[in-house]
């Protein structure tokens, strides 16, 4: 076993964490925690770990594309490839699907301590389909470091849905962890079978502690010189949904212009050609965002922008009893469920139906819900702070 190394400015801190596909919530979440642990840790070496558990995608959107739309993409996948070297200080990295071997990759970097967050690293849905285990990222007591859940999510695993060894398994690997901070109520409830509920801690998500920087979407409107009006409306839809060209058409009648975070024929302005710097700050620009993604719903909180967040029924981000993630985050703020649309079918109908009150409660509750925002931050770093204590204190008891 490598020598200890007793104080955090000697420590090497690794963050466990998904990056590096086209995904901007996902890249953000990434060096927002990277940010805030370098800020908890300033004389410590901290890193992300180079490391995949599964293949990422990275390609352009060949749905309704277009010879522009492609051309945009590839400036999108050029900038991505910036963001990974210089935000999250990524040079080369690997993908290792076999659980032992990721372990051991690991394992062999000889981190003091390890934070596991955020995102829905925790999931099931992405370990090759003849292991009966967990997958890397929940860790195991093999590795000898002091591990950390910061703001880590299990997305819809249910523990009696687990088998007898993932169940084993799922209970050293919690039970070997320093301290305990989830993302939602879902992953509270699942972890509290394997450790006492006080254990756990519900912390934000990291990305409240990032501050925006609007230097970089102001260039980027200006370079492509767009002009949002004050009536612009966003939709980020999967490319099944069948309800956005009703929805977009309805809201051109009442005045709207429709921007789009990937190429549709429906949209007035096609976004897609943003770095995830640029896209942190887009949000400030439109009057609503109608999204299904996760993080967007948290920067267009810090932008003032309400958010209406919605999950397909076909999509596995909720456990059986309905809980999600997306519930989880609106109800933090007394936005659910005016601001999010998690059960039953999603229609042209429900959408329209929705969008006033969104509007309505998000507005009406803007003074509260910028508090909370400050108050999240806050709460974020202080758990932080609070599990370097616990390391500190406990140094040579890994």
């Amino acid at each position: 076993m490598q020598k200890k190394r007793c104080h955090s400015q000697f420590m090497k801190i690794g963050v466990l964490t998904y990056y590096g596909d086209l995904n901007c919530g996902t890249n953000l979440q990434a060096y927002a925690t990277l940010s805030a642990v370098r800020q908890v840790y300033p004389y410590a070496q901290v890193e992300i770990i180079p490391f995949h558990g599964f293949r990422q995608y990275n390609h352009p959107y060949f749905s309704n594309c277009t010879f522009t739309s492609i051309i945009r993409d590839i400036k999108r996948m050029y900038k991505y490839r910036n963001y990974f070297k210089k935000q999250l200080g990524i040079k080369k990295d690997k993908t290792i699907l076999a659980i032992p071997d990721a372990l051991s990759y690991i394992a062999n970097r000889n981190y003091d301590a390890i934070y596991v967050g955020d995102d829905t690293l925790l999931e099931l849905n992405r370990i090759p389909k003849d292991h009966q285990g967990l997958s890397a990222y929940w860790l195991s007591p093999q590795i000898q470091a002091h591990k950390v859940l910061l703001a880590a999510s299990s997305k819809n695993v249910e523990e009696h849905n687990l088998t007898p060894q993932q169940r084993e398994e799922m209970a050293a690997a919690v039970q070997s962890y320093t301290a305990i901070g989830v993302r939602d109520t879902a992953t509270q409830t699942l972890l509290s079978n394997f450790v006492k509920p006080e254990q756990i801690s519900l912390i934000p998500d990291p990305t409240f502690s990032l501050p925006i920087d609007y230097s970089h979407v102001e260039k980027y409107l200006k370079r492509r010189k767009i002009n949002l009006s004050d009536k612009c409306i966003c939709i980020h839809s999967y490319k099944t949904d069948t309800w956005t060209s009703e929805v977009a058409q309805e809201l051109k009648k009442e005045g709207y212009l429709i921007a789009s975070l990937r190429p549709m024929p429906w949209a007035d302005v096609v976004l897609n050609d943003m770095s995830p710097l640029e896209q942190a700050g887009i949000f400030r620009s439109f009057k609503l965002i109608i999204t299904h993604r996760f993080h967007e719903g948290i920067y267009a909180i810090k932008n003032g922008t309400p958010p209406l967040l919605y999950v397909n029924s076909n999509t596995n981000l909720k456990t059986s009893s309905g809980n999600s993630k997306y519930q989880s985050l609106m109800e933090t703020f007394d936005l659910y469920p005016s601001n999010v649309i998690d059960r039953g079918e999603i229609t042209a109908q429900s959408i329209l139906k929705q969008i006033p009150l969104a509007l309505k409660e998000f507005n009406e509750k803007k003074s509260a819900i910028e508090d909370k925002v400050v108050e999240l931050k806050g709460k974020y770093i202080d758990f932080l702070q609070e599990s370097k204590k616990i390391i500190e204190a406990n140094n040579g008891h890994r």
